[in-house]
């Protein structure tokens, strides 16, 4: 595996050139990036020299490739290397901009991901060099002592991510210097962060043995409810969950390389959690994330996803690591070869460049320091390729989690999931599991909704949610609200109202969504799409999707198009004979932006938008598909969108051509018929089913399948009947 990440970090070295520059006055110097104090600029720069450090010493390393000798790039690792040491509040220097940098939350990060490199570089220190790093880690382990006080939660200062890798500083410094006077010190406290690292709540009550300490004695707070979820930034987080994960494996593998030993707390519950976090992940190594992303798609969480892979075959020897390793290095080699200058992200996020030279080169060091740390662990430990001695973990089937309001079912054939706190919420899934390019996460399966401010978000409300084997149903509104308006005086208004079912039938092919949406006011709309389900089509899938429909002719469409196009489908779509659509009271619409449309999530604090948008995805569309140069008015409880489709996973064009051929099964009926809505469909276990949803604001009875129930204000219910063949 080595050899697979070294060439990737060979063809990146080029493109670095135009953004290493030397510090002024001093050319022994250099720094990736802008080079200031700030801790995104640290780490930037720090990111980017492990590439250097380990392409140096790695033996599949191609110097023609990187367009630089080993000896040119231990020189120019070192050089960074001493940027950073010397612009540190210890370093006696200062940073591009005048200031030093340090003692923070999150400085230890900085450190931690080019420990590997450190490791690498040791035997090329001056001893300045060696002094230098000693007074960083040493000032930066005090600080964490005597000024930064440990704290968790659930919801409120959820600090999974930080309490790891600043009790992994503690430890480090501890073990690489045992005769400084604190040691002792540094790892009481590092035993106390780890043991609020990956903390659940149960721990408050345990009396569990931990390095001598009974663990309820070391508990400040949960990380992470029961159910393995995380709230972090505000939302069902698996970005974060591999984050936390990643710190830890860069301790571990620290530790097993320097012979360094290590405490139990690293490790607590870290193997209570791989269950999810590995279902969590597509078979070919994208991150599955249910809960949504409000960051640049395919880059930090899933570039530091390979170090929990590494760490779970090293710890519990899970072989199935290795082919998340290898297909994700597949969608880096693809994208890295869409770019003529080797970089990893230019093409994509040139936008993104041209607002932010700083975000751009602290994703693109991202994603070189965890290659250059999975080139050099694979170095290290070979024993991590001997498959003969697997466990491969088996992963979940079904999982929910209460307070995010999220669902989530997978199986060979089908990944499908809803989170109604999710990172743009709400959102919902469907596609097939070998499809993992299809994923995407922007208010997916939730409709679009836009008034006249910049920006729009929603208020959630969540009726209910149940699950079964195979399958699950959730159905609730959301309020939208038009923030960031231009008008002097302008309120920020609640726009519309979305009433929103969806069931993913236990047939492991089906699943059924109702959207009903109105206008709250008269009010002005930029966009008003239904359905809104979105099927990216960029670099990961050759920028090509194939489309077949009632209405269109079997065609491959390239994106993004050279204007915006709709096009209107008819009842039915198929996309890459793997997924269909099938309306069962409206026409579907495919609606094709001109330019890539899925963004940095923006809020009033970060006007991400200006960046543009980073990747580009179809929209599949249903009812009303609004997007116009001037705005469109709607009066006061005017529909906005008021459909039902299915959708069905592993359906080739034939298949949704013989699907079209079946008939629908009977329509429910109800004492309120104005308040009902349904979708009825025969699954593809030959079963009947009804999808029933109250969207009034009083109880109504049902019928359906000669089945009487009763459905609460917002509550929506599965029938199922079985038919006869």
């Amino acid at each position: 595996m080595s050899h697979l990440y070294a060439y990737l970090l060979s063809r990146w070295i080029p493109s670095t050139r135009r953004q290493l520059r030397p510090f002024p006055g001093n050319g022994g110097l250099l720094s990736y990036g802008p080079g200031n104090h700030g801790h995104w600029s640290q780490q930037t720069n720090n990111t980017a020299l492990t590439a250097f450090a380990e392409l140096a010493v790695n033996p599949h390393a191609s110097a023609g490739a990187a367009k630089m000798s080993r000896d040119q790039m231990t020189d120019t690792a070192l050089k960074l290397l001493r940027f950073t040491l010397q612009g540190h509040h210890a370093g006696g220097g200062c940073c591009v901009d005048g200031e030093t940098w340090g003692h923070s939350w999150i400085s230890a990060l900085c450190i931690e991901r080019m420990a590997h490199a450190i490791e690498t570089l040791e035997p090329h220190f001056t001893e300045q060099d060696r002094q230098q790093l000693r007074n960083v880690l040493v000032s930066e382990a005090d600080w964490l002592l005597d000024n930064y006080t440990i704290s968790a939660g659930l919801v409120n200062n959820n600090k999974p991510e930080s309490n790891m890798w600043n009790g992994a500083l503690l430890w480090r410094t501890a073990s690489m210097y045992p005769d400084l006077p604190r040691v002792k010190e540094y790892k009481e406290k590092a035993i106390k962060f780890f043991a609020n690292a990956i903390s659940f709540p149960k721990d408050a009550a345990s009396v569990k043995n931990i390095d001598g300490t009974p663990l309820k004695n070391l508990h400040e707070g949960a990380n992470f409810f029961e159910t393995c979820a995380c709230n972090h930034h505000g939302y069902l987080n698996i970005g974060y969950i591999n984050i936390t994960l990643s710190n830890l494996a860069m301790l571990h593998f620290s530790g097993k390389h320097n012979n360094w030993e290590l405490p139990k707390a690293l490790y607590l519950h870290a193997k209570d959690l791989w269950p999810f976090t590995k279902t969590c992940v597509f078979p070919d190594g994208r991150l599955l994330r249910i809960g949504g992303d409000t960051r640049v798609r395919y880059c930090y969480c899933q570039d530091y996803s390979i170090q929990t892979w590494i760490l779970f075959n090293d710890l519990l020897r899970d072989r199935d690591t290795l082919q998340f390793e290898k297909g994700w290095l597949e969608n880096v080699k693809k994208e890295q070869a869409s770019n003529d200058d080797g970089s990893f992200l230019g093409n994509r996020l040139r936008s993104l460049e041209a607002v932010s030279p700083l975000y751009y080169t602290r994703l693109e060091g991202d994603k070189a320091a965890s290659l250059s740390m999975a080139a050099a662990w694979h170095r290290r430990f070979p024993e991590l390729h001997d498959k003969s001695k697997g466990n491969n973990t088996p992963l979940l089937q079904d999982w929910e989690d209460e307070y995010h309001g999220a669902c989530f079912t997978r199986s060979e054939n089908r990944v499908a999931a809803w989170t109604w706190l999710a990172a743009e919420k709400p959102m919902g899934l469907t596609i097939p599991t070998n499809q993992s390019s299809m994923a995407e996460w922007k208010l997916n399966s939730a409709g679009q909704i836009l008034g006249m401010g910049a920006l729009a978000e929603n208020i959630n409300s969540v009726a209910t949610r149940t699950t079964f084997p195979g399958g699950f149903v959730t159905s609730g509104s959301f309020i939208t609200k038009s923030i960031l308006p231009v008008a002097e005086g302008e309120s920020e208004d609640q726009i519309a109202k979305t009433c929103i079912a969806f069931a993913a039938l236990p047939d492991d092919a089906t699943t059924l969504v109702i959207q009903a949406a109105h206008a709250l006011n008269r009010f002005f709309f930029r966009a008003v799409k239904g359905l809104a389900i979105l099927i990216p089509n960029d670099v990961f899938n050759g920028n090509n999707r194939t489309f077949t429909a009632q209405k269109i002719k079997t065609q491959t469409l390239v994106a993004p198009p050279k204007e915006r196009e709709t096009i209107e489908c008819g009842t039915w779509l198929n996309i890459d004979g793997a997924i269909a659509f099938r309306a069962l009271n409206t026409n579907l619409i495919l609606n094709r932006p001109q330019k890539p449309q899925i963004t940095i999530k923006s809020s009033k604090s970060q006007p991400a938008y200006l960046a543009g948008g980073l990747l580009y995805a179809e929209e599949i569309c249903a009812h009303t598909c609004i997007e116009n140069e001037f705005p469109v008015s709607f009066d006061p409880n005017e529909t906005l969108f008021d459909l039902a489709v299915a959708i069905r996973t592993n359906a080739t064009a034939h298949d949704t051509r013989n699907w079209m051929r079946q008939p629908l099964p009977e329509k429910p009926t109800a004492d309120k018929p104005k308040d009902l809505r349904f979708a009825t469909i025969r699954g593809q276990d030959d079963i009947d089913y009804a999808l029933v949803f109250n969207i009034g604001s009083e109880p109504i009875q049902v019928e359906a399948f000669k089945q009487q129930l009763e459905l609460q204000p917002m509550e929506a219910k599965l029938i199922a009947s079985q038919t006869t063949n």
